[in-house]
């Protein structure tokens, strides 16, 4: 398999093109995470699994996974329900909570009944139902015993959130520019297309560990290097820049105006800037042309990172003392 570290040089033959359009799904993927992890080692990633995943996750996407529609007809005519799960106010320190409900679908109202609770343990970190009640057209304990089953599987496997944690990373490393309309449609500039390789060859192979049925695909076409295309790729640049400064200059403030002195979150911050002002440059290189209409904004943040960077370098000088 390609590995990362060969995707900066540029094929030679792209000078009519100034990058791809990429899609990409992983809507519906679940895979297991020893398999997860094994692909994300092959590929060489920088990350090969999501930073945060905890037992009460699962729970939370197995119950709202719980779902069902039920069509019952009789001499009354044809009644329809839907089954699943929603939050209640029974959530203490130790046990999280939800209720399977029965809705009732009406043409004037609906009526919901509660069918059991299906809770978690958090010292144990195991989920339990109780408090089933009788109805006659839905199998209250079937839908728990799924629910315990579902549990098992996403404790087990990691889901599109999990997946799409690791995949941005990727997008950064490209210096994607997300498209303003709806799905994962990125622009990927012209120095970064060896690394889109890896990352379609990447989507390809988690597709086929998918666990579920639905779609995990990606697919990319060529932008061409003509003005009108620029035009457009600039626009969408501006947009995307500026609500990147404005997400870090949100941030960063909130670092300082709580008094923020760990050294690995603000080098971490200071390193984004540094390659959010690096995207600027490759952009400027691939649409020929300077990208300084947000030049204020960029300073305005390079301010605030400054800040950041004297309160890393004076914890680094007082941990010495300190010891």
């Amino acid at each position: 398999m390609p590995e990362m570290q060969s995707y900066m040089g540029v094929n030679e033959g792209n000078s009519g093109i100034i990058g791809k359009l990429l899609y990409y799904s992983t809507a519906n993927i679940l895979i297991p995470k020893d398999r997860f992890i094994e692909l994300g080692k092959a590929f060489n990633l920088p990350k090969v699994k999501p930073a945060r995943e905890s037992a009460a996750s699962a729970y939370r996407y197995a119950t709202t996974a719980l779902k069902d529609r039920v069509v019952n007809k009789d001499a009354g005519g044809t009644h329809i329900y839907r089954i699943y799960c929603r939050d209640n106010k029974q959530d203490t320190s130790s046990v999280i909570c939800r209720e399977l409900v029965k809705e009732t679908l009406d043409s004037t109202t609906n009526n919901y009944k509660k069918l059991a609770n299906i809770a978690f343990k958090r010292e144990t970190e195991e989920i339990f139902y109780d408090n089933t009640e009788y109805d006659p057209e839905i199998d209250a304990a079937q839908y728990c015993e799924q629910a315990l089953t579902l549990f098992d599987r996403f404790k087990s496997c990691y889901n599109s959130d999990h997946v799409d944690s690791v995949v941005q990373l990727l997008l950064e490393k490209m210096q994607a520019v997300k498209i303003n309309i709806h799905g994962n449609l990125y622009f990927i500039p012209n120095p970064h297309l060896p690394l889109l390789n890896i990352f379609e060859d990447y989507i390809e192979a988690l597709s086929k560990c998918n666990l579920n049925a639905g779609n995990v695909s990606s697919n990319s076409m060529f932008v061409a290097n003509d003005e009108k295309q620029r035009e457009k790729m600039t626009a969408e640049f501006y947009m995307n820049y500026k609500r990147d400064i404005e997400t870090y200059e949100e941030r960063i403030q909130h670092f300082i105006d709580n008094g923020c002195s760990s050294a690995a979150v603000i080098n971490r911050w200071l390193k984004k800037i540094e390659a959010l002002k690096a995207k600027k440059t490759t952009y400027e290189q691939v649409l020929k042309r300077r990208l300084d209409d947000l030049d204020k904004d960029f300073s305005l943040l390079q301010m605030q990172s400054q800040e950041l960077s004297l309160r890393a370098v004076k914890n680094q000088m007082e941990m010495p003392l300190a010891a």
